[in-house]
């Protein structure tokens, strides 16, 4: 009962072993073994990288010293006109014909597996906003300048791939050129959005979302106030700790196994949304709980990660005519550690003087969000309030900060193999 197969199989691997011998020996003159110094390596490796960051870190402050001084020296025109050179179909099916636009040639590039055009930058401009306003039209006059400091970050350190200029306007200037394609037929994209633009906009942000789901709001004014939080939401990068509350008589996290702020990751952040889409309105409305819990939440000391910088309660209602001054008192005045930003969601007729004075004593802002146009535009206004104090603070305040991995929705845009 001898198994031949194994047999076979021991003399296919001696006979292996033989010849992979023999090779050695024939060749072993133009071999040698070195004993390899651990730390050496891990020293050569830690340089290399240094250097490849540094080349990355000194491209980006020449764009950002270059955008400043072109912003500053830009004389604002109220009729000016820009011509586009060339312009593309939202919904990424070609070229728009327009004899007055110049024709460019792109090239097939490997590196961006893409085809690019070298001499030019493209622009890119969220479907909600209308391209022919005079904000946006002086934002494309003065940017068309960084042209220039794009091309010269390129041939100075060729392993750079996309490079792009984000501005609070919403207008996304990037090089090289290549034609704009949504993934979809409506194209999402908005550079405000991005981790990277949210992470450098503003500092890290403790938030508290407090959402009214009292019987008042039931119906369209609900929707409006789930699709608020979700928007709200998508504002927070990873640098930022969250966490949702729904209110009426008394106040609960949304989702019940966070009992504290969390990291706002995507993980997280689909874990809230899933939350919010199944709450339910029914109650009276009673901001005192809901306050309650908000600044527990922020100004406990616990031993669990924050950022620990900025502290905002995030207000999403219909109306009310409490202003809860009492719990203020309580815990945020006179020095007023938590910013406190109101929303007023729907359309109704209800007296908003209450929500006004709640933000504007907490210095904090009043926005009104009436229809589901004004969602996305009202949800990340509060960025330009919160990156005031790091202008005023000037060259203090600006520093390099790095995202964590991710694929950017530019890169994923432009190259379907998803390139890091």
């Amino acid at each position: 009962n001898y198994n031949f197969s194994n047999y076979t199989t021991q003399i296919q691997s001696i006979a292996l072993m033989v010849t992979q011998t023999d090779i050695y020996n024939e060749e072993r003159r133009r071999f040698s073994l070195v004993k390899n110094q651990p730390r050496k390596i891990v020293e050569k490796v830690a340089s290399d990288i240094e250097k490849l960051l540094a080349k990355k870190r000194k491209a980006l402050d020449r764009l950002a010293s270059e955008a400043e001084r072109l912003q500053r020296e830009h004389l604002w025109q109220d009729g000016i006109k820009v011509k586009l050179q060339f312009s593309y179909s939202m919904d990424g099916e070609g070229e728009v014909e327009n004899p007055s636009h110049i024709k460019l040639e792109f090239v097939y590039d490997p590196n961006f597996k893409n085809n690019v055009n070298y001499s030019y930058t493209a622009v890119q401009i969220p479907t909600d906003i209308y391209k022919g306003a005079p904000v946006i039209l002086n934002e494309l006059n003065w940017t068309q300048a960084l042209e220039k400091v794009f091309m010269e970050n390129s041939q100075e350190d060729p392993s750079l791939l996309w490079q792009a200029f984000g501005s609070a306007t919403g207008v996304t200037r990037y090089y090289p050129a290549t034609p704009w394609k949504a993934p979809d037929k409506i194209d999402l994209y908005d550079v405000r959005r991005r981790p990277w633009y949210i992470q450098g906009a503003s500092s890290p942000k403790d938030m508290v979302i407090l959402v009214d789901v009292s019987g008042s709001v039931s119906g369209l004014t609900l929707k409006l106030i789930k699709a608020s939080v979700m928007e709200m939401l998508d504002t927070l990068s990873d640098d930022d700790y969250v966490n949702v509350a729904r209110f009426n008589e008394k106040a609960e996290a949304v989702v019940p196994c966070f009992k504290h702020l969390v990291q706002a990751n995507v993980r997280n952040k689909k874990i809230f949304k899933d939350a919010v889409q199944q709450m339910q309105a029914k109650g009276t409305t009673d901001y005192k709980s809901g306050f309650h819990f908000a600044f527990n939440q922020l100004l406990n000391k616990t031993n669990v990660p924050r950022a620990n910088c900025n502290k905002i309660i995030m207000l999403f209602t219909d109306g009310g005519e409490d202003r809860a001054q009492d719990v203020f008192m309580q815990y945020n005045w006179p020095n007023k550690t938590v910013r406190v930003f109101t929303f007023s969601v729907g359309q109704h007729n209800y007296d908003v003087t209450p929500l006004q004075w709640i933000a504007c004593t907490n210095k904090g802002y009043y926005f009104e969000i009436r229809s589901i146009c004004a969602i996305r535009i009202n949800t990340q206004e509060y960025l330009d309030v919160l990156g005031r104090p790091m202008v005023l603070a000037g060259s203090d305040a600006k520093q390099v900060q790095w995202t964590n991995v991710y694929q950017d929705a530019l890169v994923r845009l432009h190259d379907p193999a998803g390139r890091m």
